[in-house]
């Protein structure tokens, strides 16, 4: 005679078994919602009905079981107190704290319950023929075994299928389907230690709550002429799975953390009307699909870090600067869509065709900016699955065996293809031109120092290209020579200094400190005699000691000057100056300009020219010399960290 129950496998001499599941830690930790929600969502995409037209909707619903009506309850608590049993004083830390957390939850009177269901989808089917190919066992009945529903999909019922477990309090989670020959099945697996039976005999770690017919020795899962109380609460009249996560241990902002990994992981599927998610928790529901999206990622992106650079990407795939497909198995199998803006952090993002993030990485150029590679060839999507780890974040050729060297190298050549080709891409937009000998993270030369053409540069026919006005230089007479000044700004130009929008920095700058009054720009100091400093007793900073002789200085005639910022928030400035003459004794000082027209004295943190640091004394830095009409590029770090439009006063000393 059968009865529906709890049943953990006898041991019969085997390996006892301990609580550490390590396919079950890997889904624990920061990202375990994030987990989650990926591993529902992917498995329900690769189910997709093939005779249905519409996107996989998935409904996430938490509800609240009353402890006291099912049984299922008061029979796992027997199997918790068998496993104190078993394990008695040499019990670790682990279990105890997992058994104690357990045993509380089941002492309250209401049970929280998480459940994700799916529509238009298969259903599991096998649930009846018991076949090991079949995606019912690969979830219910394997360990480690996957069952692949087409080229793109990620290997379904995998080590994935542990995620929910790490999202209950009790290691307890339940399927239900109804697959395409619309028969249905219902069971319960929970993952805990080695414990006593009622017989007390010891038993496997895992169990199940479905029909056991011990004198057959025929064990099934609970079907539609079977008769139980908890299964009646999740019937099913279409198509499709549910997974139950039995003491879900996640409530504080459930649908907050869920619709957040949503959006970051499956804003390609949801914008190509592949997949729709509803979460429900009473009164509480929200909708994420193609209409919604650019709200909630509005209502999400001051979050956190990952939903600002998830709009990004949602914002490059949808409205591209610029799109490229690549050829590598077949044609046009991979997509790139790329985006420039000040405010970006220079991510990119690989996704599967089925409108999955698999992962994310950047390469550093100085152009900031969101990039998103989609696979869409069956041959390519088919070998990168089988390189990613059981989490599906990455491309790692090196999970494929090294004794399939052909499969691997190819692999590895497709990726590198990929990486290499978008990188190629970008640096094709923006035209980067790295700077080895500045110390900054990504300062480089970002604009050509021949000033020949300085007074107007076209904008060019990309239209990720940075785009440049430069006004016509105004040059002003004085008593020592010649000053050149900031240039006046065209019509359509900003109106706070020669700095681009592109050279924000990936992450907001801090509100700027509050300036000092205006200074008027001091009289012109006649500067003391410099002491030059050995350069080998100064570790390679070149500069001088200013002196207390007296010298005749004067003002140096320039044919052009430029400033503008390689960050600001950092107080990085490249400048270029173009002298009339040779100079050989220059310093330099700097002043940021106000909109009143006044001069402020900048104060100096760094000053490179020629990939030599030169000292800085009172805000002033050099010697240093400049060849007549040839252009001198210098790399300034200034203490002001906000965007300014600068002036440079450049002194050189004439000896007696």
């Amino acid at each position: 005679m059968s009865s529906i129950a709890w049943r953990f496998p006898p041991l019969s001499g085997g390996t006892r078994q301990g609580y550490t599941n390590n396919d079950i830690e890997v889904f624990k930790g920061n990202e375990l919602i994030d987990n989650l929600a990926r591993e529902i969502c992917q498995n329900s995409l690769d189910a997709h009905s093939d005779d249905s037209n519409s996107p996989v909707k998935v409904v996430f619903e938490l509800k609240k079981f009353a402890r006291e009506d099912y049984d299922v309850f008061a029979g796992y608590s027997e199997c918790l107190q068998g496993c104190r049993e078993y394990w008695g004083e040499e019990m670790d830390a682990k279990l105890s704290r997992f058994i104690s957390n357990a045993e509380k939850t089941l002492t309250e009177d209401k049970i929280p319950v998480l459940i994700a269901s799916d529509y238009n989808t298969k259903g599991l089917s096998g649930s009846r023929s018991h076949k090991i190919s079949s995606s019912w066992e690969a979830l219910t009945g394997s360990d480690g075994v996957s069952v692949k529903q087409d080229e793109n999909s990620a290997g379904s019922y995998g080590i994935g299928k542990n995620a929910p477990f790490a999202c209950s309090s009790l290691s307890m989670v339940f399927y239900n389907t109804m697959a395409e020959d619309m028969q249905s099945a219902f069971i319960g697996v929970a993952r805990l230690a080695t414990l006593n039976n009622a017989a007390g005999e010891p038993t496997q770690r895992v169990g199940k709550y479905q029909c056991n017919d011990e004198e057959n020795k025929c064990w099934k899962p609970i079907y539609d002429n079977d008769k139980n109380g908890f299964r009646d609460c999740f019937k099913r009249t279409g198509r499709g799975t549910d997974v139950i996560i039995v003491g879900f241990n996640q409530e504080p902002n459930w649908i907050k953390n869920v619709t957040q990994a949503v959006l970051k992981n499956f804003f390609v599927a949801i914008s190509e009307n592949r997949l729709i998610v509803e979460l429900k928790d009473g009164n509480e529901n929200t909708i994420i699909d193609g209409k919604s999206l650019p709200r909630l990622f509005s209502d999400f992106t001051c979050e956190n870090i990952d939903m600002i650079s998830a709009a990004q990407l949602y914002n490059a795939f949808t409205k591209p600067d610029n799109k490229r497909t690549l050829d590598v198995f077949d044609k046009e199998d991979v997509e790139i869509y790329v985006k420039s803006d000040t405010s970006y952090n220079r991510t990119i993002a690989n996704f599967r065709a089925t409108g999955m993030l698999v992962g994310t990485y950047y390469r550093r150029i100085f152009q900031h900016y969101a990039a998103v590679v989609i696979v869409r060839g069956n041959e390519l999507g088919e070998l990168l699955k089988d390189t990613e780890p059981p989490r599906h974040n990455r491309w790692d050729y090196k999970q494929i065996e090294t004794s399939d060297k052909e499969k691997r190298k190819k692999a590895r050549d497709a990726i590198r293809l990929i990486e290499d080709s978008v990188l190629s891409f970008l640096k094709e937009q923006f035209e980067v031109v790295t700077e080895d000998t500045i110390d900054a993270a990504g300062v480089g030369e970002y604009l050509a120092d021949d000033l020949d053409d300085f007074g107007e540069m076209s904008e060019g026919d990309d239209i990720l290209k940075t785009k440049v006005k430069i006004g016509k230089i105004k040059i002003n007479k004085t008593i020592s020579g010649i000053t050149t000044q900031s240039a006046k700004q065209d019509e359509g130009t900003k109106q706070k200094g020669d700095v681009n929008d592109e050279d924000i920095p990936s992450e907001p700058t801090p509100n700027p400190p509050k300036p000092k009054p205006p200074k008027p720009l001091p009289p012109m100091p006649k500067p003391p005699k410099p002491d030059i400093v050995d350069p080998d007793e100064q570790d390679g900073v070149l500069g001088v000691s200013l002196g207390a002789e007296t010298k005749i200085v004067s003002t140096p005639i320039l044919l052009a000057q430029r400033a503008f910022p390689i960050n600001a928030a950092q107080g990085i400035y490249k400048v270029v100056i173009k002298p009339k003459e040779n100079s050989e004794n220059l310093f330099a000082e700097f002043y940021a300009v106000g909109e009143d027209g006044k001069y402020d004295l900048l104060d100096l943190v760094s000053f490179k020219y020629n990939g030599v640091s030169l000292r800085i004394s009172n805000g002033k830095t050099g010697p240093f010399s400049v060849k007549a009409e040839t252009p001198a590029v210098f790399y300034a770090v200034f203490k002001n960290k906000e965007k300014m439009k600068l002036s440079i006063h450049l002194t050189e000393e004439v000896k007696l």
